[in-house]
């Protein structure tokens, strides 16, 4: 999966109920426990602030390490 502008785009129109399950889901097929994250309605517009203000060079950043996150995994 490759985040760029136009899928950040998309997560940042959703609400922050669909944008909270968008982000469980993507943690839970990559093997992270979504109950980790701790996202509720306090926090989630931290994590839109924080997808909001991504750079390219940000997004990336993100790929390359959620590339080699899945490499890892594979091992």
């Amino acid at each position: 999966m490759q985040i760029d502008q136009k899928m950040l785009n998309r997560l940042l129109s959703m609400n922050d109920a669909q944008l909270g399950e968008m982000i469980q889901k993507i943690a839970s097929e990559s093997g992270i426990d979504p109950a980790a994250l701790g996202l509720n309605p306090d926090n989630i517009q931290s994590v839109r602030r924080a997808l909001g203000s991504a750079t390219e060079a940000d997004l990336d950043q993100l790929n390359a390490i959620y590339e080699s996150y899945r490499q890892n995994r594979k091992r």
